[in-house]
């Protein structure tokens, strides 16, 4: 593990903390008769490569046992890393270093403030006995929620130093209706399903049945009113340092899973929580969540969180952080297995997993009163530097415009962060249980849900096959602009006639892609 390099996510040095923090650790290994594993590998692994990095697991065992020795917790494992815990003091003993304190990266520092880190010029010495087994251990850094625009006012996704359960509620549970709004929005889930054009293909029975969707995310509330109004059910898992399956502190997930159900209201929802109301800090990684996702064997997984990765000058990072290698293969490595996975392009953001060429990214798309569809300026378009060629988005879901996207009606936990912060320009109230909001985490599930329906019609359809069935039957969006803090030149990617960096290939089109298959 090399030194932090200050100026790739525009981190700094603060003060120390305690020795006994807990650290979220990525655990990466040697490929089988090498001495080098994924983040010292010479160029970006894909779908294609990824076979060959899987390790042996004899020596991964060895690895992992000499950590746990040494205090490191094993908390999951995956195709190609692992994920591990372990106090600061255990950290630097190990690998003969000092950490510092800094501003968390990625877009994240607002949300969490900062990070343990070794920084540059750290001394580094890992025993070589363990060096030997392993590829490196990374410290993983904080995520952020898609639900907020890169500098907007917003707050929802913030990820508060102190507990985040939700507030008192007023002795009465909230409505399972949205409350009426003077202003146009669309509510969940007739107006969503509407506007895609999933409608047709429900009357015709094709819901999602039989499909396994994971959504990895804050937390999934279903006793709301909402769900069960609805027949919704759900199967809802704790990611390692989550608690409280019933609890929504940040009412993300609750909200945003509600688009799952509008598209594919017949799917088998399975939630992965990852926060801690808590101690958020002791909440799951985005890597534990995933493998954790994997265990229970899904067909679709959907995420609407990730990285901003932005060097000085806020200019996109040329490379992937070594620290997020680990969450890149085993991305690779399920959609290889034949997962389809939809992340969100981002809100303004450089995002990472959204960039990946092997994910769906998702971006938005405004759809006005009269029908009238135009280029999300919320929602992120820009050409990856780590990728090359790689255009973000494919497709598109439907999203809200700058400064808060207020746009889709969702249910939320009442007195959840959402529900408290939106209440201040979204029109309700601070404990109602509803909230007005979207961003590419709304257009993430939607996505997720339409890809569901097409793995009821046909279960052997590849994700390379979804991905270009959606591209071929999107509805074309040929004005506006997408979110000028994506844009290095500040004006936003504009949409225009055919394929374009702001919308991908347009805004999708459910019943059309289903009937690609029927």
């Amino acid at each position: 593990m090399k030194a932090y390099d200050p100026n790739d996510l525009n981190t700094k040095p603060a003060r120390r903390d305690a020795v006994g923090e807990q650290l979220r650790v990525a655990i990466t290994f040697n490929r089988p008769g090498s001495q080098s594993g994924p983040t010292k590998f010479g160029a970006r692994m894909s779908t294609d490569t990824v076979a060959a990095f899987i390790p042996d697991p004899a020596q991964a065992d060895l690895a992992l046992a000499d950590l746990a020795r040494r205090g490191f917790k094993l908390t999951g494992r995956g195709s190609l890393s692992a994920s591990m815990r372990c106090t600061r003091s255990e950290f630097e003993a190990l690998f003969q270093t000092k950490l510092e304190r800094m501003s968390a990266p990625g877009g994240s520092a607002a949300q969490f403030g900062s990070v343990l880190y070794p920084p540059d010029g750290a001394p580094w010495n890992p025993d070589p006995a363990l060096q030997a087994l392993l590829d490196d251990v990374y410290i993983q850094w904080p995520h952020i929620y898609m639900a907020k625009a890169k500098g907007s006012a917003r707050t929802s996704g913030k990820r508060k130093a102190g507990p985040r359960r939700p507030g008192p509620l007023s002795g009465t549970l909230p409505s399972a209706v949205p409350p009426a709004l003077p202003y146009f929005h669309l509510a969940a889930p007739a107006d969503i399903a509407r506007h895609l054009n999933a409608t047709p293909a429900h009357l015709q029975g094709i819901i999602g049945k039989g499909v396994r969707v994971a959504m990895i995310d804050s937390g999934f509330a279903h006793g709301h009113p909402y769900f069960k109004a609805n027949g919704y059910s759900s199967s809802i898992i704790l990611a390692p340092g989550a608690v409280d399956r019933s609890v929504d502190g940040n009412g993300h997930g609750t909200g945003e899973s509600a688009n799952i159900f509008a598209v594919a209201p017949g799917a088998t929802f399975i939630g992965v929580k990852l926060d801690n109301e808590v101690d958020p800090r002791s909440g799951a990684s985005v890597l534990e969540g995933l493998q954790e996702a994997l265990k229970h064997d899904p067909h679709v997984i959907s995420v609407s969180l990730g990285y901003d990765l932005r060097a000085m000058g806020n200019a996109p990072l040329p490379s992937l952080p070594n620290s997020l290698v680990a969450l890149e293969a085993e991305i690779q490595a399920a959609v290889k297995r034949g997962i389809v996975i939809i992340f969100s392009a981002g809100n303004g953001h450089y995002s990472f997993p959204g960039q990946m060429p092997d994910v769906i990214s998702a971006g938005g798309v405004f759809v006005n009163q009269a029908g009238a569809m135009r280029a999300s300026d919320y929602a992120s378009a820009f050409t990856s530097q780590i990728y090359s060629g790689r255009s973000v988005p494919d497709v598109c879901g439907l999203v809200g415009l700058l400064p808060h996207a207020n746009y889709l009606a969702l249910p939320i936990p009442p007195g959840c962060e959402i529900d408290r912060d939106g209440a201040a320009f979204d029109g309700t109230r601070p404990a109602d249980g509803w909230g007005v909001f979207s961003g590419t985490s709304a257009a993430a599930p939607q996505l997720a849900g339409l890809c569901a329906l097409l793995l009821q019609a046909d279960p052997k359809v590849s994700p390379r096959d979804v991905k270009a069935i959606l591209r071929r039957t999107a509805r074309d969006v040929t004005t506006g602009n997408a979110n000028p803090a994506s844009d290095p030149n500040g004006a936003g990617v504009a949409a225009g006639v055919g394929e374009d960096g702001a919308t991908g290939a347009g805004l999708v089109d459910a019943f059309a892609a289903v009937e690609q298959l029927l």
